[in-house]
Formats: C-alpha cells, sequence, structure tokens
C-alpha cells in the first residue's frame, strides 16, 4: 500500500507481516494517567444499550463528567462511580438527552455527601444558573422534597446515622455559565469552549477541548460541521462526535444543518487532523448489521486514523490501538 512493494518468501507469496503485539506498559495505577469512558452513546429514541449522551474522564485524581443524558446516572453505578465522586459536571447543552440526569446526581451527590464534599461545580451554556434556580430553589421542582430532608425528623436521623452533623442545608450547585472562547483552568487540565450550530436560537450548544497532562480529548457536543468545531479539535487525541444518520440516506435541511452524520464527522476529524475519531449520538439507522460496518467503512475512506463506533461503558483508548494476539 501507499506506493511500497511487498516482500516475496521463495515461493512467490507476499510475506505476512508480523501482527503488533499489545505493548506491556509499566505498572499504573487509575489515577497515573487521563482515562476516558463512554457513559452514554444514545439519542432521545430510548434504547436499553445506549443511555443518553455522557462521558467520564478520570484526570490524576479528578473525575469530570460530560454530559449526562437519560440514564447515565445508572451507568456511572454500573462503572463502580458514585454520584459524590463526582468533582465537576459540564454540560453542552440544555436538549434533554444530555442533561436530564443533572437533577439526579446534584441529589445523590448531596445526600450520600451529608455535608462532608463541597456542592458541585458545574459548567455550561445560558440558561443553565436559570435551570438550576428552578430545581434546586425553595420554591423549585425539589422545594417540597428538599424541605422534607432538611426539617423532618426522620431525615435527620438517617442524616446523622451517615455522618451528617445538623443543621443540613440545601444544595446549592456552583453554576459557572460558559460561552464561546471561554477558558477553564485547574491544577490539572485546562478547557477550552467554542460555540457550534445545533439548534440556535432556541438552545446554545457548545463543544468543549479538554487538555490534561496527556492527553487532549474534544466532545464535540450535538452539531452540524462548522469551521469552529474543526479548529478547536486541532490536533486532539481523541474527537468524540455526533453521528446522527448516515450521509445520503438522510437529506432534509431541516435535520442536516444542525445534526451531522457519518461522513460528517469523517471530514471534521480529517480537516482537523486528529489522532482517534469515536462515533458518539448513534441511531438505530446505524445499527443494523451489515449497516454498521458500510459506515465503518466509509468513515475509513474519508479518515486515515484511528475509528471507534461508540459503545456504553466503553474505554477508550488515548494513545496508538495495538492489535492483541490470537489466543
Amino acid at each position: 500500500m501507499g506506493g511500497e512493494s511487498e516482500a516475496l518468501d521463495e515461493t512467490g507469496r507476499v510475506k505476512l507481516r508480523k501482527p503488533p503485539m499489545a505493548v506491556k506498559l509499566r505498572q499504573t495505577t487509575f489515577l497515573d494517567m487521563t482515562k476516558l469512558l463512554l457513559l452514554g452513546t444514545g439519542t432521545p429514541a430510548p434504547m436499553v444499550h445506549r443511555a443518553g449522551s455522557s462521558y467520564l474522564v478520570q484526570s490524576g485524581d479528578e473525575r469530570l463528567l460530560f454530559d449526562c443524558g437519560p440514564g447515565s446516572g445508572r451507568r456511572l453505578l454500573e462503572a463502580g462511580v458514585n454520584p459524590a465522586e463526582i468533582d465537576h459536571l459540564f454540560l453542552t447543552h440544555l436538549h434533554y438527552d444530555h442533561c436530564v440526569d443533572f437533577p439526579y446526581i446534584v441529589l445523590a451527590r448531596w445526600d450520600q455527601g451529608v455535608g462532608r464534599i463541597s456542592d458541585l461545580p458545574v459548567y455550561g451554556p445560558a440558561p443553565l444558573r436559570r435551570m438550576s434556580q428552578r430545581l434546586f430553589a425553595e420554591d423549585g421542582a425539589f422545594g417540597p422534597d428538599l424541605s422534607a430532608r432538611t426539617e423532618h425528623p426522620g431525615s435527620h436521623y438517617i442524616y446523622e446515622a451517615r455522618g451528617g452533623i445538623l443543621p443540613r442545608r440545601s444544595p446549592e450547585p456552583q453554576i459557572t455559565e460558559v460561552e464561546d472562547g471561554s477558558r477553564i483552568e485547574s491544577a490539572g487540565w485546562s478547557l477550552d469552549v467554542a460555540e457550534v450550530v445545533h439548534v440556535q436560537p432556541q438552545l446554545t450548544c457548545l463543544a468543549y477541548r479538554l487538555t490534561t497532562p496527556d492527553a487532549t480529548i474534544v466532545f464535540g457536543g450535538d452539531t452540524a460541521p462548522v469551521a469552529t468545531l474543526t479548529q478547536l479539535a486541532k490536533g486532539a487525541d481523541v474527537l468524540l462526535h455526533m453521528c446522527h444518520f448516515i450521509n445520503g440516506a438522510v437529506t432534509d435541511e431541516r435535520l442536516t444543518c444542525c445534526c451531522s452524520g457519518h461522513l460528517d464527522a469523517a471530514q471534521t476529524a480529517h480537516d482537523a487532523g486528529v489522532r482517534t475519531l469515536v462515533l458518539v449520538h448513534i441511531t438505530s439507522q446505524l445499527e443494523t448489521p451489515g449497516v454498521r460496518e458500510r459506515v465503518l467503512h466509509e468513515v475509513a475512506q474519508v479518515f486515515d486514523g484511528q475509528i471507534i463506533f461508540g459503545e456504553d461503558q466503553l474505554t477508550v483508548p488515548l494513545g496508538g490501538i495495538d492489535m492483541e494476539p490470537v489466543r
């Protein structure tokens, strides 16, 4: 391939190259390197095997959660992570399939933390602050629940039994509204924000570029092809990209102007020069046996990097993907 001649053996047959063996790395702990886990890779359409959009990053001793669509809280528990162990939450936009588990994660973290952990920092586009207030304020959707948990004697007993010290206050998520061009910096990571094209002006949709000491991961959010995402993803190790339909099978501009198909994802990955493309936001259209294989083949005609068809609870390699030996 690529114009190189193949080596032949004494019979004239092409010599087969030995498959690369899995590289044995030094022994590390989970905290030594960045990890990316796909919690939910689905869409608003309910599917048992695909929760709503949600991705978990372990960076150093911090856990960062990107989006929390329906079922993502359960996926966290399946992965052995308690909501109280989430350190930061980032929302790309406020469609329910990306944020409906927001109140669950906030409330479960607050309830199980029994006053011993700080309120959850949450980042996302406006009107995130207003949404949070309407959920957790005294007159909000969960106001009666919070009143019972902070005032009723039975709740006081459970709170103290878990190690809490009265009086108990209600949760107050630390809301930071971000927009195109925003940058968030922490001791072990930084985050850059770009606006992408989805359902404006009704909702603003953002993409995030997370940079850690050993990896750069771009979360594309929901978007049609757009230069801002290509620029944000330049040279990234991993790009998570919406793959909502098969290009050519769907041509109605009402959808193609706000969502991406498989070739859109491939072209963005190619133009950005990323190392690995992860297809997420998967619909049933792409899951028919034979269709998935066609999708991957056609993506590979455009993007010659590593391609992963997203699945829930899949740990994404952040470097090169080595072939395992036959056992």
